[in-house]
């Protein structure tokens, strides 16, 4: 972890459309968390059947994220590892990681994967709102979602406004001293007669990362992102929208991301890297109010990134390249029927995503475990949501969530003389959601997931590693160990149940107060699990009287095993005028049945508290957040000794924040945000 870093940050409004008025106490409302990720549909958190977390500009604002996992650090469930450097962090949900966990930003899917680069690059500042789907999610969102999902929504006008018209501009600037970054934001909005407007331009600059064991992490960040969004109200029945979304960076740092330092000139050497990305986005909306069966959205969308990387000690250039096309259209219908109300949605989608791979080293100029190719996927699906009053003569109401959706996928490589991989599958889900009393809720839901195999899985090709030639090692010999193509990988599924139930109370200790608590327990059965196998061996060639051609074996993907995962999570928040907190803890265990493994990207046992006083008649906040977790250990099958041995562990750990906001009376357009992070100094 990091050293103890202050952040300081200041915001400068004009007008004052962000500042919320003072309430009195007895008028004070706490609104009802809404997902929209979770059904595709807006749907209260408390009532959905299963566990999703919503995050929005309030804890953006107070908890001064330099990065997305600053934000969600605490969603139980959701583990960043890879980092601190942007560039290499990766989430898992609930121990699955990589591709098995989906990301869209405004609907777009995010699909650039590398060994040791970040899954995403995202500026918090750009979050207008951000959920977390936890479980399966493959019968509405197709392969990549049997983790999870992250959704962002991008800030729009709406998000800074306090009324329901108006303008201005808002100018953020902030320092924090663990990297000594420097950063400046400045975004105009306009939100008036139907049209909503916004433009945002994001300047961050840092050094190397002071980390709390005392060691310093080469870093070397210099980054510009920006947002243009607009949404008009064209007609009473239909809306336009269009996004351009930008990121890229600029940074000096190790070839992997992940590395810890720049000790070893191979796996550490540095490099300048340049990130890019961009996501651009148009959508068309349908929905005429005097007709509830029709609610009809298409989107369209674009996302290019690039990484490029350029060698300090010489003139070699590698490029990773991941392009995706995509298109959704869906409709959803609302109807009752008696004392019954449903909402049916039906859609399909498209997308399709292209990788290219470039090395300036090699003859042919392609990057050896970055193969050239193409994965193209439709899908189609149907969901019911339907909620009966009083069911069979039982107080309350039942909520019924099932769904299905059908995929068909094909990915191919021009780079090596291998068939395409084609396939389908089927994806169901079925939740149910039960409220004896309005203070209560009891869920279970069952679902399936699957991931395709990508395209790196597939079409492996060029040099995995090399080592000294056994003969002539002392000449300073290295032969390589090759990649090998498996176009007959088939997908990775999951089966998923899980239960719980959750309590809400309003009017607790004060008027307009809440309470609310969701906790469950999941188990995950996933079949035919993708991984590297590595068959290492040098040829008979290696040796005398021949000594070449030699090689040190292969590398391939293969599904090797199945595996159970399972786990606990709760989340719970009380809200009051003067009052904040949220609790949430999370486990997350898993194992290979094949060979006693653990298995996944496992997280230790976690407790974290968010503390926070308010005081809105001096527009004043301050608060804490804390994290908690427990031992770690991992273990793992050793092929030699035929024994399960134990290849990592971590001590527990304590985390401490304290945050705050001010927003003096006398300068009502200026809001002052102060935090400092780690302050025990935890490695």
């Amino acid at each position: 972890m990091s050293k103890p870093s202050l952040k300081l940050v200041s915001c400068f409004l004009l007008p004052l459309p962000l500042v919320a008025h003072a309430q009195d106490e007895d008028r004070y409302v706490q609104m009802e968390e809404v997902t929209v990720s979770a059904t595709s549909n807006p749907m209260p958190v408390f009532d959905y059947p299963g566990q999703v977390s919503v995050r929005g500009r309030e804890e953006i604002d107070l908890f001064l994220p330099s990065n997305v996992s600053d934000l969600l650090r605490d969603v139980p469930g959701l583990e960043f590892s890879g980092g601190p450097r942007r560039t290499g962090e990766t989430p898992s949900i609930r121990g699955r990681g990589g591709e098995n966990v989906l990301i869209l930003i405004d609907g777009a899917r995010q699909s650039f994967i590398s060994a040791h680069d970040g899954r995403f690059f995202l500026e918090p500042e750009l979050i207008g709102r951000a959920e977390v789907l936890r479980g399966p999610a493959s019968a509405l969102y197709g392969s990549g979602a049997v983790g999870g999902v992250m959704a962002f929504d991008t800030v729009d006008a709406a998000d800074l406004l306090d009324t329901d018209e108006g303008g201005g501009i808002r100018l953020r600037g902030g320092y924090q001293d663990v990297n000594e970054e420097t950063f400046a934001t400045a975004t105009g909005y306009y939100l008036e007669d139907g049209l909503d407007l916004i433009g945002s331009i994001n300047l961050r600059d840092s050094d190397d990362i002071k980390l709390g064991s005392g060691d310093t992490l080469p870093s070397d960040d210099d980054l510009l992102s920006g947002l243009l969004k607009a949404e008009y109200q064209l007609t009473e029945t239909i809306k336009l929208e269009g996004s351009w979304l930008h990121f890229e960076n600029d940074v000096k740092e190790p070839n992997n991301g992940q590395g810890v330092g720049a000790d070893d000139p191979t796996l550490n050497a540095l490099v300048n890297k340049d990130v890019e990305t961009d996501t651009y986005r148009l959508g068309l909306s349908f929905n005429p109010s005097d007709n509830p069966w029709v609610n009809a959205s298409l989107t369209a969308y674009n996302t290019e990134t690039e990484v490029k990387e350029s060698e300090l000690a010489s003139s070699r250039q590698t490029i990773r390249n991941i392009d995706t096309n995509g298109v959704t259209l869906r409709n959803v219908s609302s109807f009752s029927l008696g004392e019954s109300t449903h909402r049916f949605t039906v859609g399909g989608d498209w997308y399709e995503d292209k990788q290219k791979g470039r090395d300036s080293n090699n003859e042919d100029g392609l990057r050896n475990g970055v193969p050239d190719g193409e994965a193209n996927f439709f899908g189609a699906f149907a969901q019911l949501e339907s909620t009966f009053e009083q069911p069979l003569g039982l107080p309350g109401d039942v909520l019924l969530v099932p769904g299905v959706r059908y995929d068909d996928f094909e990915s191919k490589s021009d780079s090596v003389s291998a068939q395409d991989n084609q396939n389908d599958e089927t994806s169901l889900r079925f939740g149910v959601s039960y409220g004896p009393v309005q203070w209560l809720r009891v869920f279970a839901n069952y679902a399936e997931g699957f991931r395709a195999p990508s395209i790196n899985e597939l079409y492996l090709d060029g040099t995995h590693f090399q080592v000294p030639h056994p003969i002539l090692s002392g000449a300073g010999v290295f032969v390589p160990n090759e990649f090998v193509p498996n176009p007959n990988l088939v997908p990775e599924e999951s089966e998923t149940i899980e239960a719980g139930l959750g309590f809400d109370f309003a009017d607790v200790f004060t008027g307009g107060d809440r309470i609310a608590l969701k906790g469950s327990y999941w188990e995950s059965d996933v079949k035919n699990l993708i991984d590297i196998g590595v068959d290492f061996a040098f040829d008979v060639t290696c040796f005398p009287p021949t000594l070449f051609p030699c090689s040190a074996g292969t590398s391939f993907s293969e599904n090797v095993a199945d595996a159970d995962l399972d786990g606990v999570e709760v989340e719970g928040t009380y809200n009051s005028y003067y009052f904040y907190s949220r609790v949430t803890y999370s486990t997350v265990n898993g194992e290979n049945k094949v060979d006693g493994s653990d298995l996944g990207t496992l997280t230790p046992d976690r407790l974290d508290l968010d503390l926070r006083f308010k005081l809105p008649e001096y527009g004043t906040a301050i608060g804490t957040r804390i994290q908690l977790a427990d031992s770690y250990e991992r273990n793992e099958f050793n092929d030699d000794t035929g024994n399960i041995e134990l290849i990592e562990e971590r001590d527990d750990y304590a985390v401490f924040d304290i945050y705050a906001s001010w927003q003096p009376a006398f300068l009502a357009s200026i809001i002052l945000e102060a935090s400092v992070e780690n302050i025990g100094d935890k490695d």
